[in-house]
């Protein structure tokens, strides 16, 4: 994408960090950038400051932009995006409109995984800024000190699965962290999600996986640099196997760009990890409150596993995110939370779906309680603090909103 190809530009729900992110690149090529989110978001208000007319209403001026970029959670179908259709206005997806951008990096290290690729990725990030080099990052998570500058040497992605996004990427150097069933909607078979992750790594002239059950049917590609879990020298401070992996992907991509070791360990043994991922929150009368952003079931155990190593009789309130996911899950997430005796499954996440679309939070907690007795059910924060108020400590876990619960229990203090 070269300046003075297009002049303005509309962002379709500009309220993610992903859409803040090519915000900024389009104001960088000097368009006119029009934003529009039905809510208003800690991003809307950063692109104000940065000079996007962000809008909560959809005006007619917006129907002779340029170009049109839309999140993925906008559909083809949307009243609006037919709207534009019928003034011939081009339209893109977020994914192709980052593909395009990737021209305008020198080195392009895209990091895939159905887990762990928010934190390989800042991490990365984090070891070449403090390598002072011109680098910036998009990554689906809040990064300490994010930057989307065009013409920097190096671009940090976090490469998503999601509607097979990550193929729009052109990557210098491809990572993958793992391949677990995600996103079957999408792909249908295990068959074809492993098809698109090749295709993804191929297009990277540096390949780096993390070797483990799910990725060794790679072992027969070549041109494959596979990691392994082999720290010396490092002492991190965020918890958890599964981090270690993270961390030694990440080690690996740096120490191969050239940073000094001694420098990857200092960054490595600093990081404190990303918000959502074993963040404390604070406390609710003397109940120690974290938040997790667990919501796949491997992600789930593992968290659990972690945190109650630490925390023995704590407390799970979790809530699973989207009708199709907890369908498809149910049986592994029976089995993850099957033997959780302080458990609390709350309200799902819907996210873009309709009831039909699966099963309801309330259908998980009726399938696992003929497993796990000690269950409960709640559909409001009063009814998770009415659980909750015999626990030393208790964490609210998933992608969806259950964040936004443990921060106004933690606020009633």
């Amino acid at each position: 994408m070269k300046k003075d190809e297009i002049k303005s530009v509309l962002l379709l729900g500009v309220g993610g960090i992903s859409m803040y992110q090519l915000a900024l690149a389009y104001l960088d090529l000097g368009c006119e950038v029009y934003g529009y989110d039905l809510k208003k978001s800690k991003y809307t208000e950063l692109c104000q400051e940065r000079g996007v007319h962000i809008t909560h209403r959809f005006n007619k001026e917006f129907l002779n932009v340029d170009l049109c970029v839309k999140s993925g959670a906008i559909k083809d179908t949307n009243k609006y995006v037919q709207m534009l259709k019928k003034m011939k206005c081009k339209i893109i997806d977020r994914a192709q409109a980052l593909g395009e951008f990737c021209s305008q990096f020198k080195c392009v290290i895209a990091v895939a995984g159905t887990h762990g690729k928010s934190t390989t990725a800042t991490l990365i990030y984090e070891i070449l800024r403090a390598a002072n080099k011109k680098v910036s990052c998009h990554i689906g998570a809040d990064v300490f000190a994010p930057r989307f500058s065009l013409g920097d040497d190096f671009l940090v992605v976090e490469a998503c699965e999601f509607n097979k996004s990550f193929l729009h990427l052109k990557p210098t150097i491809s990572v993958v962290t793992n391949i677990e069933a995600e996103h079957m909607d999408c792909y249908e078979s295990l068959f074809n999600l492993r098809t698109a992750f090749l295709t993804f790594l191929k297009r990277g002239i540096k390949r780096f996986v993390y070797l483990d059950k799910s990725t060794s049917f790679l072992k027969r590609t070549k041109n494959i640099e596979f990691v392994s879990n082999t720290l010396k020298n490092l002492h991190p401070k965020i918890k958890g196997e599964y981090n270690l992996k993270n961390i030694s992907l990440a080690v690996a991509v740096t120490k191969f760009l050239g940073v000094d070791e001694r420098l990857i360990e200092k960054v490595v043994n600093n990081f404190s990890g990303l918000p959502r991922r074993y963040e404390y929150k604070g406390m609710y009368n003397k109940i120690k409150v974290y938040i997790d952003y667990a919501h796949h079931p491997t992600e789930l155990r593992s968290f659990i596993s972690t945190f109650f190593l630490e925390n023995p009789d704590a407390y799970i309130v979790f809530q699973p995110h989207t009708y199709s996911r907890t369908n498809m899950f149910l049986d592994d997430f029976i089995s993850v939370l099957k033997d959780v005796k302080n458990l609390c499954i709350y309200k799902e996440y819907s996210a873009r779906e309709r009831r039909a679309d699966g099963l309801s939070a309330f259908e998980l907690y009726e399938r696992l309680k003929k497993f796990n007795p000690h269950v409960k059910y709640c559909a409001s924060m009063k009814g998770v603090i009415k659980q909750i108020k015999n626990a030393r400590a208790v964490a609210f876990v998933g992608a969806g909103d259950i964040n936004l619960v443990a921060q106004k229990i933690v606020e009633r203090n």
